[in-house]
């Protein structure tokens, strides 16, 4: 046998046994993922249902995403003390009642609770979650692990955008319903079927480990992409609302979004052993800024090419971003490692609805041309960076042959 032919023997068994093990884990995910549009409609369930101006549906918004960042800390705390299994379950059950509460608010106030309440549950499963795929998939083939979580939530998204088309015009606070009985279904599965990671024996030497430079620059930079990515989800429904389209439209255009992740998820699983992930990210930038510059048109065709761009994107950033962070974990340090990235969600969460909501009040042109503007400047700075990083390589080669 060939060593080519074994290598791919080699592969295609991880590759198995990868979707294998996690399999249980997509499943609960996906389940979740089906109502998982509701926090997209945040800022309408303040806006558009309760009449609350937009100088308040942005601080509630930045105090969502400020709770976010102690949900994500204790969704890693979570993991290394009680396993992914309960972390999972715990995470669930807790958006279940934060959903419920916000579906059943008839007032401002109670509405904000739910949302103080869905930021300190939204974030406890991801350590949980990205911990597992990082622990049981081979670093070769991460992207492809990740990919396979991404791609299966992405597929449960279109579903999710239908969903959400078809109950938003019974009113907002349907969708929170829906979501909190698919998080309760989401929580059955996983204590149900997935098998538990044992916990690394020195957590606290693992979360020292995981504070690195390299890793806290890389988490300067995903909080950068991070918050155009919250900017999206979490005006998107609304500056589709107030653009002069129906709600139900949102949805749609969602659905949009998920159906093309799913398909550049397909390029990502055939990419990702043939092209640097510094050209991956600079490609997928590229397509996001195409992808906002049309959502700046306002028009039925712009928002709808835009959509089909913006889900292609986040294929090729989201998991390559995670797998460049996962790389920098030792064993044992996963769930501590993709906390520490995670936190760049967190503060993202934070700063995106401060800064969305005024440019959204002065037009929805004014904040997609900007978020395009910059996904712009990230694709040259990705660029810029691995030109510079060839031409070191190229450097240190020509010193170690002439030594």
């Amino acid at each position: 046998m060939s060593l080519d032919n074994e290598r791919t023997t080699v592969t295609g068994r991880s590759r198995g046994g990868t979707t294998r093990m996690l399999l249980p884990l997509v499943v609960a995910r996906v389940v979740n993922r089906l109502g998982g549009f509701s926090m997209g409609f945040l800022g309408a369930r303040l806006s558009v249902d309760l009449g609350a101006p937009m100088s308040l549906v942005g601080p509630v918004l930045a105090i969502f995403g400020l709770c976010t960042i102690p949900s994500r800390v204790l969704g890693g705390v979570l993991a290394h003390r009680i396993g992914s299994r309960r972390t999972l379950v715990v995470g669930l059950l807790a958006c279940a009642l934060a959903q419920a509460v916000a579906a059943l608010a008839g007032s401002v106030a109670t509405v904000v609770l739910g949302a103080v309440l869905l930021g300190l549950a939204q974030e406890i499963i991801e350590p949980a979650t990205q911990g597992f795929v990082a622990e049981q998939v081979p670093a070769e083939r991460r992207a492809s692990g990740f990919a396979l979580l991404s791609a299966a939530m992405s597929v449960a998204g279109v579903l999710a955008g239908a969903v959400a088309g078809l109950v938003a015009p019974f009113g907002v606070a349907w969708l929170f319903g829906v979501d909190a009985i698919t998080s309760l279904a989401a929580a059955a599965v996983v204590a149900v079927l997935l098998v538990d990671v044992r916990p690394p024996r020195e957590p606290g030497r693992s979360w020292r480990r995981s504070l690195s430079p390299r890793l806290l620059a890389w988490t300067g930079v995903g909080t950068v992409y991070g918050t155009l990515v919250m900017v999206v989800v979490l005006f998107f429904p609304l500056s589709v609302v107030r653009a002069g389209h129906p709600t139900a439209y949102a949805g749609w255009l969602l659905a949009v979004v998920a159906g093309f992740a799913v398909l550049a998820q397909r390029a990502v699983a055939h990419l990702e052993t043939r092209v640097r992930p510094a050209l991956l990210l600079v490609a997928g930038y590229v397509v996001l800024a195409g992808g906002l510059a049309l959502w700046a048109t306002g028009t039925v065709t712009g928002l709808l090419v835009g959509a089909a761009l913006e889900g292609a994107s986040g294929s090729l950033l989201l998991g390559t971003q995670q797998a460049v962070a996962a790389g920098m974990a030792r064993p044992g340090d996963e769930a501590a490692v993709m906390t520490t990235y995670g936190l760049s969600w967190g503060v993202a969460a934070v700063l995106a609805p401060l800064v969305g909501a005024p440019l959204l009040e002065r037009g929805p042109q004014l904040l997609w041309g900007a978020a395009a503007a910059l996904a712009g400047l990230l694709a040259a700075g990705h660029l810029a960076a691995h030109l510079a990083g060839r031409v070191r390589g190229g450097r240190s080669r020509v010193r170690a042959v002439a030594q």
